[in-house]
């Protein structure tokens, strides 16, 4: 057999980052045929690579495949440059953290806008009974053919006035032309913690604990305390913590092998006329924590029909209901992960009959839940049904101009649920407690899109486009709240018989814009993009309605110049930069509005709220981008380097007021910031052979945000975070920490804040900046291999640069002053004593008053991170396995996501990509899954 060898050798291969959008190949028998890869922008244009002027990131379909996550925004991390993502919580289902290049607001929009089939949906939380959740999640991730992107101004003007913080344009699958194809897939799979996280104490450790604090309270040695306790000579409490036989490993209480399962079936297929595509899916995900899951069901229904050369139309129906258990946070009695460090190991679980123990008048010993219990008996639930239906038309008025419609609506529905059983926990001093709420959302989206393109000459290519879009957003809510059951087995509000508390309100906002898109090609080496639009928004007053947007983009490719085409290994180098205005709404209101719902007397009561300020609007970006695409080897290796620079203007502020003004403030455009970096993206096709492939690639990117103007200059400084001219968003600041006297075991921090001088005395260390929480160094690493059948693929995720603030420590390593009520976690055993003099923490005393524990950088983590996201590892059987079988295809395979997490600070107690939060707060951990695929094609 003859067999071309065709190997990428390059000197070296610098690598420093990947998933960039160029173009793909597809091979056949006599060698290589390349296809320009299309990429879907603004308001369904397609473009080629080559076309492209402005910033887009683009997934594929197989990249994101059969990912076992819940919802498709956390399948963006580490995929597309310039693209962070955060979970601050492992809940299934709950709601991911976006930053398109950076932080693009303070107190406005900061996730990008979802676009789906160029109809734009709801994104983020609508639910009101669960702790997070995520409607994203109601997408069928399998239905996905692809996801782009868009950055920067030329990529997203075109959307207006609420595009600053980024766009995700989501295509979903459709029908091809010829026979029906099925395809069937099926994983299942577990779940278990992807950081070990925070160990609270067993009973040796935390009697251990107790002896040196009450020791050093008493000034006895541990010994001594030990036998006083023991005889009871102190309290009965601490006689039972030395004498009990209990050992509560409470983590095990509150865990369980947690299952992950889905299943979906595909059809497509269609003549010269009509193609089709149906789907069904069901996806379960369950925490490894007990009563925390995600269940979902979704049916899509895609048909397109060709009419005649002029006339085609479409439409797309996606159904889907979804149900979501969370658990509480923070600090809840009822939250689990609260249980895990502060319930005392000498509490039960259970009873000796195998039943919970549930203490003494519903508490345990130190006035704490079993949250075991409660995670059987207990919700926090929403039911969610979403509908979402489009139908698109086109018509060909003349050979270059086409008319396009668009019509979507989605309508969403959602249940929510609180039940508080009556035996244990926050219901039992209420006899149990019920709220339920529905909440209705309904958005219509409306485009009428004019599109005209034409030559001058052989070289010279424009299009023109015109749009109208509109858009309005309704929602309505009624709920009510009860206490007082006759029995525990009884969970519908009509059976609690004490009305607690009701709720009811309707709203409504409206959008409608007009835009102009400009496109200009010269013989494909020049490509010339300007784009116009002006928007109305209903929330502002009349002279604020209508806001202007706008963006020029420009890509030369020098390849197409003859001194560079003449160099065969030269396929593409193309220069772009582009710049514009987009906005970010805001959610504050110009108005002065009176209220009329407080009871005074059982009279409505008249309260009035906010300022009116005819002043005030969107915020405004106004992004820079300069980058060049280079390709290889007939873009065998393609790379990509980009400068950005995002201002965003008229940062909306609460501007305080003199309190006989009746509010202390009022919201103004007022403020200023800045984000800035640059990425890094590269791809290689490595080997490509008939029987063995590599494909290897990565991105890189840098963030550097500043707050560039505030009100009068004056810092805001809330909790352990700061606004200030000249830092980031989302900066810490704080007292440093300087560690522990080694001869006394007291607490140490810097005086100035940064280094040199030390103190004891906590109020004696200044306040200073200490860092930020997002990363700025981050990016991903991806490589696929195939020989034969065999196929190995793999991403890896990394983040440096960024902090986050373990906001519970102040309890959980308190050095005595809450020890005895709250045992606290393994991280504050190594502390101070005269035979350990080098420890971590200060010397425990009972009622601590040094201050110790206070804010500092004692419980600030460095958040860098490399992480082996998700690697997949397969096998397809050949046609010659497969005759007579009837497939026409078989693969199974086994994958991990978030299976291996190296961690560069031991301190850090969380996981990672929880940065683009500041703090914790004792959230769900985040899940690392090993599941086991089978996909069968007919």
């Amino acid at each position: 057999m003859n067999v071309k060898l065709k190997v990428l050798t390059v000197g070296a291969l610098f690598f420093i980052g990947g998933q960039a959008v160029m173009a793909q190949k597809k091979k056949d028998s006599l060698g290589e045929k390349k296809i320009e890869e299309v990429v879907i922008v603004g308001f369904g244009q397609k473009k080629t690579v080559n076309e492209l002027t402005g910033a887009v990131g683009n997934i594929k379909a197989d990249a994101i495949e059969n990912v076992p996550v819940a919802s498709i925004d956390k399948m963006l991390q580490g995929r597309v440059a310039g693209v962070q993502t955060g979970n601050a919580s492992g809940q299934p289902g709950g709601f991911a953290t976006v930053r398109v290049r950076g932080i693009a607001s303070v107190n406005g929009g900061v996730n990008p806008i979802y676009i789906v089939d160029g109809v734009r949906v709801t994104a983020g939380d609508v639910t009101r009974g669960a702790i997070t959740a995520n409607i994203l999640a109601n997408l069928n991730s399998d239905d996905i053919e692809s996801m782009t992107v868009l950055k920067d101004a030329a990529s997203t003007a075109v959307y207006g006035a609420d595009a600053g913080a980024g766009v995700v344009v989501i295509t979903t699958k459709s029908g091809k032309k010829g026979k029906p194809r099925i395809n069937i897939n099926f994983e299942h799979g577990t779940n278990s913690r992807a950081i070990e996280g925070q160990r609270g104490l067993n009973t040796e450790q935390y009697r251990y604990l107790l002896s040196h604090t009450f020791g050093n309270y008493f000034g006895l040695t541990p010994e001594e305390f030990v036998a006083e306790a023991i005889a009871g000579n102190i309290n009965a409490d601490l006689q039972n913590i030395y004498t009990t036989s209990n050992s509560t490993d409470w983590r095990k209480a509150l865990s369980r092998s947690a299952y992950q399962q889905s299943a979906n079936v595909s059809i497509n297929g269609g003549n010269d006329k009509v193609t089709y595509y149906n789907s069904a899916n069901y996806f379960l995900q369950e925490s490894e924590i007990k009563g925390s899951d995600f269940k979902r069901v979704a049916f899509t229904n895609k048909v397109n029909y060709e009419a005649s050369d002029k006339f085609k139309v479409g439409t797309d129906i996606q159904m889907s209901y979804s149900k979501i258990n969370t658990l509480n946070n923070g600090g809840a009695f009822a939250n689990p992960i609260l249980t895990e460090l502060f319930a005392r190991p000498t509490d039960a679980a259970y009873n000796p009959d195998g039943s919970y123990y549930l203490g003494v008048n519903g508490r345990l010993s130190n006035n704490l839940f079993n949250n075991a219990y409660l995670a059987e008996h207990n919700y926090y639930r929403a039911e969610t049904a979403r509908v979402f239906a489009s139908l698109n038309a086109d018509y060909k008025i003349l050979k270059n101009l086409n008319y396009r419609f668009v019509f979507g609506g989605e309508f969403i529905n959602v249940e929510n649920q609180t039940y508080l059983n009556p035996v244990h926990g926050d219901g039992y001093a209420v006899n149990g407690r019920k709220t339920e709420s529905i909440d209705r959302l309904f958005n219509w989206n409306l485009q009428n899109i004019l599109s005209y393109n034409f030559k001058i000459g052989d070289k010279n290519n424009f299009d023109v486009r015109l749009i109208q879009e509109a858009y309005q957003r309704q929602s309505h809510v009624v709920g009510a709240s009860a206490t007082s059951v006759g029995s525990p087995l009884l969970e519908t509000l009509t059976n609690f018989v004490k009305p607690a508390s009701f709720q009811g309100d309707r709203g409504q906002s409206s959008r409608t814009g007009y835009a102009a898109v400009f496109n200009y090609n010269f013989d494909k080496l020049i490509n010339l993009d300007a784009s116009y639009r002006r928007d109305a928004l209903s929330n502002f007053t009349e002279d604020q309605k209508w806001g202007d947007f706008y963006s020029v983009g420009l890509a030369v490719d020098l390849a197409k110049i003859n001194l560079i085409k003449q160099i065969d290994q030269i396929s593409m180098f193309k220069l772009r930069g582009s710049y514009g205005k987009v906005g970010n709404q805001i959610s504050s209101s110009p108005y002065s509005l009176l209220g009329f719902s407080t009871n005074y007397n059982d009279l409505a009561a008249v309260t009035y709220g906010g300022v009116y300020n005819p002043d005030l609007k969107w915020e405004a970006i106004n992004p820079l981008s300069l980058g060049i695409d280079a390709g290889l080897f007939n873009n065998r290796l393609t790379f990509t380097a980009e400068y950005y620079n995002k201002k965003t203007t008229d940062l909306v502020f609460s501007q305080p007021l003199s309190l006989s003004q009746g509010l202390a403030s009022m919201d103004r455009n007022i403020g200023s910031l800045v984000n800035k970096g640059w990425e890094f993206a590269v791809n290689g096709e490595i080997i490509s052979t008939e029987n063995l492939s590599w494909e290897l690639g990565g991105n890189f990117s840098t963030l550097d945000n500043e707050i560039t103007k505030l009100y009068g200059g004056a810092d805001i400084i809330s909790g352990s975070t700061i606004l200030r001219e000249g830092e980031a968003v989302g900066t810490y600041y704080m007292r440093k920490w300087a560690g522990v006297d080694a001869t006394t075991g007291s607490a140490l921090w810097y005086i100035n804040g940064k280094d040199g001088e030390t103190t004891s005395n906590y109020n004696a260390a200044q306040l200073a900046v200490q860092g930020t929480n997002f990363s700025k160094y981050y990016g991903g690493i991806n490589t696929k291999v195939v020989y034969k059948g065999f196929s190995v693929e793999a991403l890896a995720t990394y983040g440096f640069g960024g902090k986050v603030l373990n906001d519970w420590a102040n309890y959980t390593q308190s050095d005595g002053q809450y020890s005895y009520n709250y045992s606290g976690s393994t991280d504050q055993l190594d502390f101070w004593t005269p035979d350990n003099p080098n420890a971590a923490n200060p010397k425990p005393v009972y009622g601590n008053t040094t201050l110790s524990n206070r804010v500092s950088t004692r419980y600030l983590s460095k958040t860098d991170y490399l992480r082996l996201s998700n690697v997949k590892i397969g096998y397809k059987f050949n046609s010659e396995l497969l005759k007579n079988t009837g497939l026409a295809g078989f693969e199974v395979y086994v994958q991990g996501n978030n299976v291996w997490t190296h961690l560069y600070d031991d301190t850090l107690r969380f996981d990672p990509e929880n940065n683009l939060n500041t703090a914790n707060n004792l959230n769900l951990p985040v899940q690392k899954t090993y599941s086991l695929g089978f996909n069968l094609q007919f």
